[in-house]
This record gives structure tokens, C-alpha cells and sequence, in this order.
């Protein structure tokens, strides 16, 4: 599976700055107090579910979840720093998430055109009909390869790794050499709670500091570098405060919608800058400009529209002000994670 993950990032190695996300994530369950092992355990079944969703279809919905799955296990397993060795199994989340991505973008570039084509006049829409079908072709190729490297996921094995019983056996122990286990002991009676609690509010304070930093730089810009950034930062927050309550630890549901908010409207620009890059990038192929010289012509006059439409995006996106409550309810939540961390462990009182 290392050399399939190699070869696939050879061709496009870093996630795209746009990760879009249509249609919109899924929220996360919050009826009832969880532990991480409980939520980690659960995480596992909706990304085993989503990955053979995506092997049976690789449509836009279950490549879409598969996405989200990997992005919260990734966070959860972030909080078990401190606990176990995590960071290959996070890196693997990555890298599984950014194959999809090749896909995803697509899907994305897809549906906006799809409804330009709705909106526009007769010769506008055959030249935005020209980029659909090319980017349909690019898309059946990308998702041909992307599903081989999927395919080689071992969701069971990532479960097994991670000390919770997978449903299906691993005959060949050969298959876990160096792997970090938790050796007879199942995750969910391994990691301390209290631990990870603490880890949590220091690791909220920091992911807000973070994030705030970034907010407080931030002017309007044409940099996809910048704005994403930005949105990365504004997910870590975002992941976090969802973990953390549905562990219990306060109500942050208004922060959370303030930056999914957040992360569409810098996403809307991101999928249009992708797209104009994509563009571009087709006509620039020296074959396809030799044999489409007149299109190649249209698909540039479609790609200049898209330029106009970013700069109206980033005079609303700009200034961007980060809501008192956003910090009102980290810090809420921070001083519950660590009253929980602090209190004495029942071996501590029985002693005293």
C-alpha cells in the first residue's frame, strides 16, 4: 500500500488548496456524552461503511463522506497524542483523503458548471459545454485510478491497529510488522480520560491562537496560499470543538455554524480559482490545443468570467471578524476539559 500511495502522489503529491465540499458536511452527533474510544470506535464504522460505498460507486455522495470520515477520525485521533502513537495512521487518513480529493474536485467543477449552464445564454453554454465534457473525461480516468488505490485500504487492519476488534480476522501476522498496537488491552479500556482531557483544552487554546492569528493578517487577497490557510485553520477549530462535545464538555453548535459559514464562503473561491487553474491547464496541453484551436479560444473567454466572479467573492469574504462567541465558548469548553483533567482519580482518594 506504500508504494500505491507513492505512486499516486508522484502525479499530484499535495492536497489541492481546495478541498470543496458539496453538499454540505455532515453534522455530528450530539445526543448523548461519549468517550474518545467510543467515538473513535464509531468513526471506524462510518469510514468502513463510506469506503465500500465508494469501491461499489465512486459517486459524488459517498466519495464526499469518505472524505468527512477521514477528516474526524484524523482529529480524534489527534487528541491521543499523548496516549499512543498516532502520527503514521494520521499521515495514512491524509493521504487517503487526498486521493479522493482528485475526485472530489472534479465533482465540484461538475456541479458549478452544471448550474452556470442553466443561467446562461446559448453560446455561453456551449462553451461551458465544451469544459463539462472534458472534464467528464478527465474525471472517469482520475476515478478509475483513484478506486485501484482505494481498493488496497485495509479498514479492518486500521481498526486492529488501533487496539478495537476488527469484524474480520488478520490470518498473516506479518501484516501488522511495526505497527503500534495496544498489546492485550482494547482501546477503550487503554486511554486515559482524564489525559486526554487535558491534552484537549491545551490543544483547543492552541488551535484557537491559531486560527485568531490568521484571522487578524487577513486582507482581501488573490493568494490561494493565504485563504487556505485561513480555512484550514478555521476546520482544525471547527473538528476540535465537535469532538470535544460530543465528549460532553459544553454546547459550541453557534461557534460551529459560524465557521462551517466560514469555511463555505472561502471554499466558494477556492473551487473557482481550482477551476480556472483546471482550465487552463487542458488548453495549455499542447495536443488538445493543436486539434481545438477555436474552442481552446471559448473555454479562455470561460475562464476570464471566472476571474471576475473571485474578485466579487473576496470584497465579501474581507474583512473577516471572528465572533466574540467563537471565543467565549473555546474558552467555556477549555475550562471544562481541564476541571475534568484536574480532579482526583479514585486510587488518589482511597490514599488521601
Amino acid at each position: 500500500m506504500v508504494e500505491a500511495e507513492k505512486g499516486l502522489s508522484s502525479k499530484r503529491a499535495a492536497e489541492p488548496p481546495t478541498t470543496p465540499d458539496i453538499p454540505s458536511d455532515e453534522q455530528p452527533e450530539k445526543k448523548q456524552s461519549r468517550t474518545l474510544p467510543e467515538i473513535i470506535t464509531r468513526q471506524l464504522e462510518h469510514l468502513r461503511t463510506h469506503h465500500s460505498s465508494v469501491l461499489a460507486t465512486m459517486n459524488v455522495e459517498a466519495v464526499h463522506k469518505m472524505r468527512v470520515a477521514t477528516r474526524r477520525l484524523q482529529a480524534s485521533l489527534d487528541l491521543l497524542e499523548h496516549e499512543m502513537s498516532v502520527r503514521r495512521l494520521k499521515r495514512r487518513l491524509r493521504n487517503w483523503r487526498r486521493a479522493l480529493s482528485l475526485v472530489r474536485n472534479y465533482d465540484v467543477f461538475l456541479e458549478m458548471l452544471e448550474r452556470e449552464t442553466a443561467i446562461r445564454g446559448r453560446a455561453r453554454r456551449e462553451q461551458i459545454q465544451l469544459v463539462t465534457a472534458k472534464l467528464q473525461e478527465q474525471r472517469a480516468h482520475t476515478a478509475a485510478e483513484v478506486r485501484g488505490f482505494l481498493e488496497q485500504i485495509d479498514i479492518d487492519r486500521l481498526s486492529l491497529r488501533l487496539g478495537v476488534t476488527a469484524p474480520l480476522a488478520v490470518t498473516d501476522p506479518g501484516q501488522l510488522e511495526a505497527v503500534p498496537v495496544i498489546t492485550g488491552s482494547n482501546l477503550l479500556s487503554a486511554i486515559d480520560e482524564q489525559n486526554v482531557a487535558g491534552y484537549a483544552a491545551g490543544r483547543l487554546d492552541q488551535r484557537l491562537s491559531e486560527f485568531q492569528a490568521l484571522v487578524a493578517q487577513s486582507h482581501p487577497t488573490t493568494d490561494p496560499a493565504d485563504l487556505h490557510q485561513l480555512r484550514i485553520a478555521a476546520k482544525r477549530v471547527r473538528y476540535l470543538l465537535e469532538i470535544v462535545m460530543q465528549m460532553g464538555y459544553g454546547d459550541a453548535s453557534r461557534a460551529l455554524a459560524w465557521l462551517r459559514s466560514l469555511q463555505d464562503r472561502i471554499g466558494d473561491w477556492h473551487d473557482l480559482e481550482a477551476l480556472e487553474e483546471e482550465i487552463i491547464t487542458i488548453v495549455s496541453d499542447r495536443e488538445f490545443l493543436k486539434q481545438h484551436l477555436g474552442e481552446s479560444s471559448d473555454m479562455l473567454q470561460a475562464a476570464e468570467r471566472l476571474q471576475k466572479k473571485k474578485e466579487r467573492l473576496v470584497s465579501l469574504l474581507f474583512p473577516v471578524r471572528a465572533p466574540k462567541h467563537l471565543t467565549v465558548t473555546s474558552q467555556r469548553i477549555a475550562r471544562a476539559l481541564r476541571r475534568h483533567a484536574s480532579r482526583k482519580r479514585p486510587a488518589d482518594e482511597v490514599s488521601t
